[in-house]
């Protein structure tokens, strides 16, 4: 019953405390005690104003690793704050869970920047093929960086189906960071790493 009463008290600190040295102490606890009931408030704690208690609820998320959190995760990918979304999206990438493929692949459409970058620099961490064609596709965003990281994730992941579409959009590519990314993938592809 204490265990209980102490979670709540923690979790009240997090969301209600005016301080972010207790807020973020509360986070660190809620990592510690390791119970999963904290996961909502460690989620809402990712937009907090102070980095440092994101910072804490970030890694005690990671603390709190089962299988059910990479399903709480998902659930709140759609959460309204895009600071939220991408903190998501880094620590589904780091948990490696085959579960959170689809929910990255949806992330690299994100009307956010940060989240579909973060999206897809997880993609190619996992190494899952299953993200080449929606990478592909991110060859053609409107965001220069989105697409300097699209072009390294094919090369990192290998997949001979993203030759054609790395040369096509380097012969339309206007950027010089991005070309030399579609370069680089492309040597890759070709074994040249």
């Amino acid at each position: 019953m204490s265990e209980i009463v102490k979670i709540e008290d923690l979790i009240r600190k997090l969301q209600k405390s005016p301080d972010a040295t207790e807020r973020a102490q509360a986070a660190q606890a809620l990592g510690h005690i390791g119970d999963q009931t904290a996961i909502d408030a460690l989620v809402l704690a990712l937009a907090d104003s102070n980095y440092e208690v994101r910072r804490a609820a970030v890694k005690s998320l990671e603390q709190l690793r089962d299988q059910h959190l990479a399903e709480a995760l998902i659930e709140d990918l759609s959460h309204e704050d895009p600071d939220v979304r991408r903190a998501i999206v880094e620590i589904l990438s780091e948990l490696r869970d085959r579960e959170a493929v689809d929910a990255l692949i949806a992330a690299v459409e994100d009307e956010n920047i940060y989240v579909r970058k973060a999206a897809i620099e997880g993609l190619a961490a996992m190494g899952d093929w299953k993200a080449v064609d929606p990478l592909i596709d991110r060859l053609e965003d409107s965001d220069l960086y989105v697409r300097q990281a699209a072009a390294k994730a094919l090369g990192e992941l290998g997949e001979m189906r993203a030759e054609e579409a790395l040369t096509r959009r380097l012969k339309s590519e206007s950027e010089l960071i991005v070309r030399h990314e579609i370069k680089v993938a492309l040597a890759r592809l070709a074994g040249g790493d």
